[in-house]
């Protein structure tokens, strides 16, 4: 399987005199139109997350979506 296109955030919730806010903002973005085999995407996921998340766990959440090829629209 190879994947076309992928766009990834980690999220944080700041901090403000000692409070957390109660929304999110994005900390990290990682996007890409050139493509990756399904194998390799799964590593990055993997990567990125000890890479960016080393001292915390975060709920992850996946959404694909399948289109078709520019030739068939």
């Amino acid at each position: 399987m190879h994947i076309d296109s992928y766009k990834i955030w980690s999220y944080n919730k700041e901090w403000k005199n000692g409070k957390q806010a109660k929304t999110s903002t994005i900390r990290r973005m990682l996007t890409s139109e050139d493509g990756i085999p399904g194998k390799e995407f799964l590593q990055l996921l993997s990567d990125l997350n000890d890479a960016w998340h080393e001292y915390e766990t975060k709920n992850i959440k996946v959404e694909v979506t399948f289109e078709p090829h520019d030739e068939d629209k």
